[in-house]
């Protein structure tokens, strides 16, 4: 399936962090376990992340609104999607190292 950016972007300003990773997500017809892979993927060259079961829970509150990612993670699902972190309408700390 062959997506373009616009349609991962999620333009609309109106959309919760949540809303455009869930609909990011299952655009692309991903599970959140597949999502988790791909974090921890992308997470080898940048010293590791969480197991694949915090992964899960972590996703699913983000998803739900419960919590928002911190730095490092919002860059882990920037990559996992490969897109650009400013698409899932969070700030973005322009000091963080990534």
């Amino acid at each position: 399936m062959d997506l373009s950016r616009s349609e991962d972007a999620n333009a609309d300003p109106g959309l919760s962090f949540g809303r455009r990773l869930r609909r990011t997500r299952m655009r692309r017809r991903w599970t959140q376990l597949q999502v988790a892979k791909r974090m921890s993927e992308a997470a080898v060259d940048h010293g590791g992340t969480a197991g694949m079961r915090s992964l899960i829970q972590m996703i699913s509150r983000w998803e739900n609104e419960e919590r928002e990612p911190s730095q490092f993670n919002l860059h882990l699902l920037a990559a996992a999607f490969d897109i650009e972190v400013a698409e899932f309408g969070l700030p973005v700390d322009p000091d963080f190292y990534w």
